[in-house]
């Protein structure tokens, strides 16, 4: 059996254990998930907004992608930029390993003779900043937590710091490191002599940290109102540390869209500052439906724009 379908196979196998988990809770605590439900649907307004801001995270993935491209002298179209994004999530969710990321690379090769090796290089510096952000504000986060709540959780709190420090030193002593056959360890290769293409560019950094910020907040935000919507209110802090635990898991998405895995690590990360089980999946459920709802609308329409624009070129 090929490498290829080795990868697929687990990421199958991993997908359809932690779906089979989640069903299985459902199943055993049916009579609260209806109730939830039919709260949920008392809420539409609520869920527009959700519907809302993660049109607004879709925009910011795109404007951060025009941005990459300016300093090649490629300048997207907002129908590219934005439908890019667009499709990027959608095969992301179709595709085990980021699929996406190979279609979105694909289309600007065809459109307009990008370098793959270019393109996925300059994707791999850019999650330098996003996690570096990430980190930072999963510290902080677990600062004011500790401070008001009482709350801690030593394990989580090294995994922050970790990736802080870590990233930090790429930043500072911009190391290059010869990549390995290993797939895993090929990952913080990349993301390590990627940062060697924007370290010099001020403005593609500063666009990145700012749009990383919003992004962590925009997540804050969605949290914040899925949770309202069952009667459960928490803090700023407490969502935001929630977000960032959900960027860091970029880092291990082997499932089509971090299904499952992304999820799960919500779930437990909502677990550590006092949400139930319950709460915690029907929250996560809610705002993810919400995003697969949009995506799995909008994935077909772009996929089918930029494809045709690309036969046309």
């Amino acid at each position: 059996m090929k490498k290829k379908s080795i990868k697929q196979l687990i990421s199958a196998i991993i997908l359809i254990a932690i779906i089979a988990l989640f069903i299985f809770y459902i199943y055993k605590h049916i009579s609260d998930f209806k109730t939830l439900f039919n709260v949920a649907l008392s809420h539409i307004w609520l869920l527009i907004i959700v519907a809302i801001i993660t049109l607004i995270s879709l925009y910011l993935n795109g404007y951060l992608l025009d941005t990459l491209m300016k300093p090649f002298g490629l300048k997207l179209k907002f129908k590219e930029s934005f439908g890019l994004a667009i499709i990027t999530n959608f095969y992301n969710m179709i595709t085990p390993f980021r699929g996406g990321m190979a279609a979105r690379a694909i289309y600007l090769k065809k459109k307009h003779k990008f370098p793959y090796i270019n393109f996925l290089a300059i994707l791999s510096a850019i999650y330098v900043i996003i996690f570096l952000i990430a980190a930072i504000a999963g510290l902080l986060s677990m600062a004011f937590i500790w401070l008001y709540y009482g709350l801690f959780n030593l394990i989580i709190f090294l995994l922050f710091l970790a990736v802080f420090i870590f990233l930090l030193a790429i930043i500072i002593f911009s190391p290059k490191i010869k990549e390995r056959k290993n797939i895993w360890l090929n990952r913080f290769i990349k993301v390590i002599n990627g940062w060697h293409l924007i370290k010099n560019n001020k403005k593609v950094i500063f666009t990145t940290a700012i749009i990383a910020i919003i992004q962590l907040i925009l997540g804050a935000i969605i949290l914040i109102i899925s949770y309202h919507i069952f009667g459960i209110e928490i803090s700023f802090f407490k969502a935001l540390f929630i977000s960032s635990i959900g960027s860091l898991s970029i880092l291990i998405a082997i499932t089509p869209g971090n299904l499952g895995i992304g999820d799960a690590i919500f779930v437990f990360s909502a677990a550590i500052i006092g949400i139930s089980l319950t709460e915690a999946i029907a929250a996560t459920i809610l705002s993810r439906a919400v995003g697969l709802i949009i995506i799995f609308i909008l994935g077909p329409i772009f996929s089918y724009i930029l494809l045709r624009n690309t036969n046309k070129k």
